[in-house]
């Protein structure tokens, strides 16, 4: 039997790479297990395993014949077999001081021989063993024996590492991964240690999804490879580079290092376009930099919190800079935010419409009503359309939200019209509402529905709706219009503004957005809101201003040639129970 020191060599560093394999722990492998059972039938044992040595335990990679997946690593046969990295066996157990008492020894299953080829690292680090087992006493294991035992070991060991590549490294940049950057720095946490994780956010993910549709895969490939290569060029190499998503990189800086100066280096890299085989590429580079220790990663959403800041930093165009703990609470709050808005969408008592007059600036009278989303939380209280709608239209809530507007507008048309009560409602809808047809679809199902007729509504989009898809928002317009639904272009002159192109728009309205209001006691302001509206004239648009708040406001825009107005100065959005009572009050 070989001699082995009492205790591992190197076990804070063993016990680290252990870390490593953890990942592995839930995932069963059909390789390992073909090589037990391949152990087994070689040896002519009942049982053999990969066992994995960690700090208060092992557990089993593989095994046949063992019903449990650990055991504790105190007085464990395999605590024993780490201490060395050669051949280690027990011969007879029971008559074994070290085993002799062991619960698997003196109780069931009776281990009589155990024999382990320790599985080493290339840098001589112990993880575990490859273990076979016998309930009967035999002789040691030959020469040859050994000798096909340690076959087997190097093949687990083989084995092992192609799966920690597997759950460690970014196939198309061979960085170290995400999942990688977390156990590295759990463990730096662990030790009591802090560093400072700088966040690269390369390019727009907008972007990137754009290039992947537009290009193909193999050039965002071969771009994600050169910007690897230029990083590469900048960051020491003693430095671990990690790919944390499609377009962002990071590594992990030793806390006592200023990161101002790589930071400025690294974004001086990228001055110049990233080169491909094709197509040069500039990119706008955000830098992110947050403190992280043993409080950061228990208290905080550390990694979020880098990329979040590396993200506002390129959209922002400010090169980099560290991370504001104040920004946590705006993210936790959207987070919260669009928690609750599924439930308000799908649940009820929530979400209500209110209604805003819309005033025929020459006779005075009502024509229309627009349906405005009001969401009354039961704890957070009352939460602004600005806050929750963004945050629906970069998610899948934001079509069953629009959906709920519709259909709600709809049955209180239908309630308004039983009362005798004639009333054309206009709802706002989403660029992501126009890039299927499913609205337009669902709206004709409700029109239906509640016997309405279409001219009864009207369908307000931004201009911003035009930038995504343009070809097929006017498609979808059309088939609303030619439906007899009327369409107005909302917040009118913020956008897109395109004229050759919005001339050809089906829209009946163009809503001057409310900014334009507020400053119109300034000559350039006057001239600019009065050439909007003549061209929109010359285009044969119906011209309706909104934030009318002032009998002096009024004026100019009556005088200007607006046909409608709708604002403070008439009436603020109310519930649909006050409607009526307004249009009595007004004569």
């Amino acid at each position: 039997m070989n001699m082995h020191p009492e205790a591992p060599i190197n076990e804070a560093e063993r016990l680290a790479r252990v870390r490593e394999l953890r990942a592995l722990e839930e995932t069963a492998d059909h390789v390992l297990d073909h090589i037990v059972h391949m152990a087994t039938q070689c040896f002519d044992v009942p049982m053999a395993m990969v066992s994995i040595v960690d700090e208060h335990r092992q557990w089993f990679l593989a095994r046949i014949g063992v019903t449990v997946v650990e055991t504790p690593r105190e007085r464990s046969f395999c605590s024993e077999a780490i201490k060395g990295t050669t051949l280690f066996e027990v011969i007879d157990a029971d008559r074994d001081e070290r085993f002799e008492s062991h619960p698997m020894v003196v109780g069931p299953p009776g281990i009589r021989f155990y024999a382990a080829m320790p599985l080493t690292t290339t840098d001589g680090l112990v993880l575990g063993a490859l273990c076979i087992i016998d309930t009967q006493r035999r002789p040691p294991l030959t020469l040859r024996q050994a000798s096909a035992l340690a076959m087997l070991a190097k093949l687990v060991m083989i084995r092992i590492v192609n799966l920690r590549t597997q759950n460690y490294v970014d196939q198309p940049s061979g960085l170290l991964n995400r999942s990688r950057l977390e156990q590295d720095a759990r463990i730096l946490a662990t030790a009591g240690k802090r560093a400072r994780l700088v966040v690269i956010d390369a390019l727009a993910p907008s972007y990137y999804d754009e290039v992947v549709r537009g290009i193909g895969l193999e050039f965002v490939g071969d771009l994600i490879l050169s910007i690897t290569v230029r990083l590469q060029g900048v960051v020491p190499p003693d430095l671990a580079l990690y790919r944390v998503s499609p377009t962002r990189f990071a590594f992990l800086l030793p806390d006592e290092t200023d990161p101002a100066p790589l930071c400025e280096d690294i974004l001086a890299c990228f001055e110049t376009p990233v080169g491909t085989e094709r197509i040069p590429v500039h990119t706008q580079v955000g830098i992110g930099v947050l403190p992280v220790g043993p409080q950061e990663l228990i208290e905080t959403d550390w990694l979020r919190a880098a990329i979040a800041t590396a993200d506002e930093t390129r959209e922002r165009g400010h090169g980099w800079r560290y991370h504001d703990p104040s920004r946590d609470h705006i993210q936790l709050r959207a987070v919260q935010v669009l928690n609750s808005l599924c439930e308000a969408v799908y649940g009820q008592d929530q979400l209500r419409l209110h209604y805003q007059p819309r005033i025929d600036l020459h006779t005075g009278a009502c024509t229309s009503v627009e349906a405005l989303l009001r969401w009354q939380h039961p704890t957070l209280g009352t939460i602004s359309p600005g806050e929750f709608i963004p945050l629906a239209e970069k998610t899948a809530l934001m079509r069953p939200l629009s959906l709920w507007v519709m259909e709600q507008a709809m049955r209180q048309v239908a309630d308004w019209e039983a009362a005798g009560l004639h009333l054309r409602v206009a709802m706002n809808v989403s660029a992501i509402d126009l890039d299927s047809p499913q609205f337009a679809e669902r709206m004709h199902t409700l029109l239906d529905r509640f016997g309405l007729d279409p001219r009864c509504f009207e369908l307000e989009f931004t201009e911003s709706a035009l930038m995504r898809h343009p070809e097929l928002v006017r498609t979808q317009l059309q088939r609303i219009r030619d439906a007899g639904v009327e369409v107005s272009i909302d917040d009118f002159g913020t956008g897109y503004s395109n004229w050759t192109y919005l001339r050809a728009l089906p829209a009946d309205t163009v809503k001057l957005d409310q900014s334009f209001m507020r400053d119109l006691s300034q000559p350039r302001e006057q001239r600019l809101v009065r050439t909007i509206i003549d061209l929109s004239l010359e285009l044969g648009y119906r011209v309706v201003a909104e934030g009318i708040e002032t009998p002096d406001v009024l004026e100019q825009m009556r005088a200007w040639g607006c046909h409608e107005g709708q604002g403070y100065l008439f009436a603020r959005p109310m519930p649909p129970a006050s409607v009526p009572q307004w249009l009595s009050a007004r004569g």
